[in-house]
């Protein structure tokens, strides 16, 4: 059953593989009909937004090699991260098998009390998130697609993986409530929501797929990474996108000045969102997993098993 089940998810994993290879090819082509300034084509510009393209369709590429791997390894047993790649790569062969033989059991769990230590994290990690923010500010941006890393992003993971569910909720939560009093991020009630406070809170999401266990196996760890920070960036994307549609690019909120001439404001917010995401998600991807190896220390001697479930 295994090997039958292994050879129909590699031909439709390909078959997959190939249609997003067809519509990376075609949204390149697109978006680059769509930026030419005086009929001519901007090779700079061609060439970023052939990169950013190039990266998505390699992500999707490394999640479905990831999840083809740690099925073979054994990792069916981690149903969290392979019903998590399935998700994310459409594999839904995959996903009815995880769901199917794995026992899924939902658990009541106490809520741990917090204590001195967890406070003390929580308010450490909050300091940071809102040093990061103020610092960033004077960091000038591209020119292009005025890309901007969101830095203030790392301590959250930092809190989503050493800190119990209930702390990261509380770090996530107060990071995405107070940062209405930073200058310069209130426009309205919608915007703020959706550019802001969503895209804060959505990382406490990946408390849920933070290893307990350190895995030895790298290639388990890859997918193990992959959903800790892919799954929360997905909201993020799809939050500024909307944020995009329904204020920043509304005739009735502000004058705009696109990049490009795009008809279709919701087209355009996807592209636009589309290159800092990706750059977003590229600088996480190298600094999250390497920090995190580091502060295994700590997250085993203060916070594992903090959580117990009741019988």
């Amino acid at each position: 059953m295994k090997n039958k089940l292994f050879k129909i998810t590699i031909t439709l994993t390909i078959l997959r593989l190939i249609l997003f290879l067809t519509l990376t090819i075609c949204s390149i082509i697109a978006v680059s009909n769509a930026i030419k300034i005086n009929g001519e084509l901007v090779l700079s510009k061609i060439i970023t937004i052939s990169i950013c393209f190039v990266l998505v369709y390699l992500i999707f590429l490394t999640m479905n090699i990831s999840l083809l791997i740690n099925y073979v390894y054994g990792g069916i047993k981690n149903n969290k991260i392979m019903i998590s790649l399935s998700i994310l790569t459409i594999n839904i062969e995959m996903l009815v098998a995880t769901i199917k033989e794995s026992e899924i059991r939902f658990k009541i769990k106490k809520i741990q009390k917090l204590t001195i230590f967890d406070l003390t994290a929580i308010s450490i990690l909050l300091c940071l998130y809102f040093v990061i923010s103020y610092v960033t500010t004077f960091i000038p941006t591209t020119q292009f697609f005025y890309i901007e890393l969101t830095f203030k992003y790392i301590p959250l993971f930092f809190g989503a993986f050493i800190l119990t569910k209930t702390s990261s909720f509380i770090l996530c939560f107060m990071a995405a409530s107070l940062t209405i009093l930073l200058p310069g991020v209130f426009f309205s009630f919608w915007q703020f929501f959706f550019d802001y406070w969503l895209t804060a809170f959505c990382i406490f999401i990946s408390s849920f797929f933070a290893p307990n266990i350190k895995a030895k196996n790298w290639f388990i760890k890859m997918a193990i990474w992959f959903s800790f920070i892919t799954i929360p960036m997905i909201i993020i994307y799809f939050s500024r996108v909307t944020s995009g549609v329904i204020f920043w690019l509304n005739p009735n909120k502000h004058e705009q000045w696109p990049q490009f001439e795009w008809s279709n404001t919701v087209g355009y917010s996807f592209i636009y969102n589309s290159v800092n995401t990706i750059f977003d998600y590229a600088m996480l991807m190298i600094c999250i997993p390497l920090t995190c190896e580091s502060l295994w220390v700590i997250k085993e001697r203060y916070f594992i098993n903090k959580e117990i479930p009741t019988e």
